[in-house]
């Protein structure tokens, strides 16, 4: 570090190490004036005034051992032990790849030709040139390999608790590296560790090793997790009690990718889902349909710019007969369930409501053949529900039947038109867009409910569009895409939904696409037909689960739960939760966020 060029040496260790670098003065190590002092060690003590000031000692790394680091060991726990110290990564060259090949093979070749004359075992030479193969790999992935020295002060107030704190950091760092305890004149140099100095003008001897910049990344992560290169998928959580970050991706293969997540309120589903959401898009770039009924939907919105889709009774537009499936049969089968959605009943079952389904039928075939190409019907172009009322008013070759289109036209009529309950909502041109126009790929879209939540019909109806339009969008392309539905029972509560979302479940999975099904109580899809959508969600996501712990003890799903994965599940705390993969495993995280993601969603 100098002051020369300290933008350019940010953007530097930013680019080497894909994290966030800005330029800050170095903080003091300590105050005042401080002598070197051989007895009973050497040691820096205060002298001068103010008084009260601790004493240090300092300790410089000279040798690497063969063994793995990662996100929780060495590094965390030597910044835990519970006495003030001062770590220092001093990173004072960084090769370029022929050289750092080079320097590897220069070591290989040295232990070979040790090896060639030892008899005998020599189990660390070969572990070490294991290691220098494997640093070879990793430098040809387009690894870096950077000479590296790790510093570290210790404190204390006395010099017998020192001597203590000194092999207390030497012990907790003897299986990954090991340290000597600097002594007389290269005692006061080694503080220059803590300061801006170049590492020449520190001029300790050089016992640097050379550590590949995975390797070196790991020594960063007291400061947050970064995603090694070999690593893919998103941050799902991290482990309670071992505190390593888990990443999953869920996009490896074609297989089932869905998702239940269940959990209390007020227990950080909604958050997590935020959080969730936000990694796969703004990461990997995977694109997602959000429907909720809180209206929380807006904060994720507005985080990345996106329209926000609030339907309700006063402003929102939603034709019946806007064109959802890409053949006749399937689309007069939809519009005909929304219909029996608007009058409460289903048209089938008996002999005049066989007849009517048959008449309301023909009335939309009708309609419909006026188009020559289906799928080009745009939604201005669509037929309204008052012209579906006047061509049925008009069928029937017999005066009975007549009667029957008319009585059915009438009372959809009065409904749907006029002055009707639901005329503003559903007979005209849809404001809401909810066609494809021609694009390669949709961008992310949020549906907000809220404004329905007094009307179980309306909000039946929408929820019913929105699906078909996105069910519609998602079996054209095999591009990856998350549908996340929150508070999912709402639509169980209707079965033309609960068919979507069996039908979904089994389908979408086929067109790489997500569906996420978020509720409070796992028992809501282990009932009835239910199951079929839980069947084919092999991804878990179980926040607080107080009540209905029956499922997870006497379900055939749950048998790979023992007695402690329950007690833990019963008693979660908040933005705590288990995480189930079929076939891969289970694990217990907290939802650690970034402070972006907690800045943009802290109110859900």
């Amino acid at each position: 570090w100098n002051d020369q060029n300290p933008r350019a040496i940010a953007g530097g260790l930013s680019s080497s190490f894909d994290t966030p670098v800005t330029e800050a003065a170095f903080p003091a190590l300590f105050e005042g004036q401080y002598e070197l002092r051989d007895r009973p060690f050497w040691h820096l003590a205060p002298s001068g005034r103010p008084g009260g000031r601790p004493y240090w000692a300092v300790l410089t790394s000279y040798e690497f051992a063969p063994s793995t680091w990662n996100f929780f060991r060495p590094l965390p726990p030597l910044l835990r032990l519970n006495f003030p110290l001062a770590l220092a990564v001093d990173i004072p060259k960084t090769y370029d790849r022929n050289a750092a090949v080079d320097a590897v093979e220069s070591i290989i070749q040295a232990y070979q030709v040790h090896l060639a004359g030892v008899r005998g075992e020599d189990s660390r030479s070969v572990q070490r040139v294991t290691d220098c193969r494997r640093a070879l790999q990793e430098i040809n992935n387009g690894d870096a390999l950077h000479l590296v020295q790790i510093a570290v002060a210790v404190a204390a107030d006395d010099l017998d608790t020192l001597k203590e704190r000194v092999a207390a950091v030497v012990n907790e760092t003897r299986a990954w590296f090991s340290l000597r305890q600097e002594m007389g004149e290269l005692l006061s140099r080694s503080v220059g560790f803590f300061s801006a100095k170049r590492t020449k003008e520190v001029n300790l001897p050089e016992t640097t090793w050379p550590v590949t910049s995975r390797e070196l990344a790991l020594m960063l992560a007291p400061l947050g997790y970064r995603k090694l290169s070999t690593t893919d998928g998103v941050l799902r959580g991290e482990a309670v009690g071992g505190a390593y970050p888990v990443f999953h991706n869920s996009w490896r293969d074609k297989r089932a990718t869905h998702e239940v997540w269940v959990g209390q309120s007020g227990y950080g589903k909604t958050f997590a889902l935020n959080c969730y959401l936000t990694r796969e898009y703004a990461e990997n770039g995977i694109s997602f349909d959000l429907l909720e009924p809180m209206g929380h939907g807006r904060h994720i919105a507005d985080a990345f710019g996106l329209p926000w889709y609030v339907l309700s009774a006063k402003a929102t537009k939603l034709n019946p007969q806007d064109v959802m499936f890409p053949t006749l049969i399937e689309q007069v089968s939809h519009t005909t369930r929304l219909y029996e959605t608007v009058l409460g009943r289903q048209l089938s079952g008996g002999q005049r409501e066989n007849l009517e389904r048959g008449l309301l039928g023909e009335a939309l075939e009708t309609l419909y053949r006026g188009f020559p190409d289906l799928n080009r019907v745009s939604p201005d172009l669509s037929p309204t529900c008052e012209t579906v009322c006047d061509v049925l008013s008009q069928l029937g070759d017999k005066s009975a039947i007549q009667a029957i289109a008319r009585d059915l036209a009438d009372e959809i009529a009065g409904l749907c038109t006029g002055s009707g309950p639901w005329s503003s909502f559903l007979n005209g041109t849809t404001n809401i867009d909810l066609t494809r126009g021609g694009r390669d790929w949709i961008s992310p879209r949020v549906f907000s409910f809220h404004e329905l939540e007094g009307d179980p019909i309306l909000q039946a109806l929408a929820y019913t569009q929105v699906l078909s339009a996105i069910r519609r969008d998602s079996l054209i392309d095999e591009q990856p895409r998350i549908i996340a539905v929150d508070e999912v029972y709402r639509l169980m509560r209707h079965p033309s939904l609960l068919d979507f979302l069996i039908e979904a479940a089994k389908t979408f999975r086929t067109r790489r696409k997500k569906a996420l099904m978020v509720d409070q109580q796992m028992s809501v899809f282990l009932e009835g037909k239910s199951r079929l959508i839980f069947e084919n969600c092999p991804i878990r996501v179980i926040f607080s689960q107080r009540q209905g712990m029956n499922v997870f003890r006497d379900d055939a799903a749950f048998a790979h739960f023992n007695q402690q994965h329950r007690d833990i599940i019963a008693q979660l705390p908040r933005f705590h939760f288990v995480l189930d993969i079929q076939d891969e495993g289970l694990w217990y995280l907290f939802g650690k966020a970034t402070p972006g993601e907690l800045a943009r969603f802290r109110t859900t």
